[in-house]
């Protein structure tokens, strides 16, 4: 049996759409690829640096106790 015509236009005008919307996400995804990092996420790593410095330039006895806290919180969350 043959389609009706009415079908066979439903049908292509469903494939246009489906190949617009590849063709729009496929340029979306090369615009975001140009733009280079996400300035955003650099912005949010700027605290844990500043963390880490302070870290290093605390007395070395309580540095070593931080980092002992923190290590054992780390086993106790990742055993739970």
């Amino acid at each position: 049996m043959h389609k009706s015509l009415k079908e066979e236009q439903q049908l292509l005008q469903l494939q246009a759409e489906a190949l617009r919307l590849k063709l729009l996400s496929n340029q979306m995804r090369r615009q975001q690829e140009k733009s280079g990092p996400d300035l955003l996420g650099l912005a949010s790593q700027l605290p844990k640096a500043g963390l880490v410095w302070r870290l290093a330039n605390m007395p070395r006895k309580l540095r070593n106790k931080l980092l002992l806290g923190a290590g054992l919180l780390a086993v106790l969350y990742l055993r739970f």
